[in-house]
């Protein structure tokens, strides 16, 4: 769980950080909807860090959950960017079906987001179990 741990203070810099970067606070104004939902990502994942790291017992329970919000939140970008480049078309103006560096790095984060929602629920399930 401390690769996880760890990862989850990464993540949050991604979602929180990475995203502003990426797009920049104006973006607000084109798809407020894609960035509420990175921003409510890396916030809940923040939460989880925090209370994981104060050894709360609802630790495992909010970073279990916090994992599975990501991983469902980083399919459909991934998953539709995927998409629009193996059929050669765009579909969004913002999401270019020959930006295959985006494809990569959506399906990284998808797939570390994947990863720690198993390792953190397996974990979540097995101290519940446990008391």
């Amino acid at each position: 769980m401390r690769v996880v741990y760890i990862l989850t203070w990464v993540m949050v810099a991604v979602f929180l950080l990475g995203e502003t970067a990426r797009r920049g606070i104006g973006y607000f104004s084109i798809n407020a909807t894609t960035m509420i939902e990175d921003y409510l990502c890396g916030l809940l994942l923040l939460a989880a860090a925090l209370t994981w790291h104060s050894g709360h017992r609802y630790g495992p329970v909010l970073m279990a959950s916090a994992w599975a919000y990501g991983t469902g939140g980083m399919f459909v970008p991934f998953a539709a960017h995927l998409e629009a480049w193996l059929r050669q078309e765009t579909f969004r103006p913002d999401h270019p079906h020959e930006d295959v560096n985006s494809v990569i790095l959506k399906g990284v984060i998808w797939a570390v987001c994947l990863i720690c929602f198993a390792i953190s629920f397996r974990y979540a399930v097995r101290q519940r179990t446990s008391q």
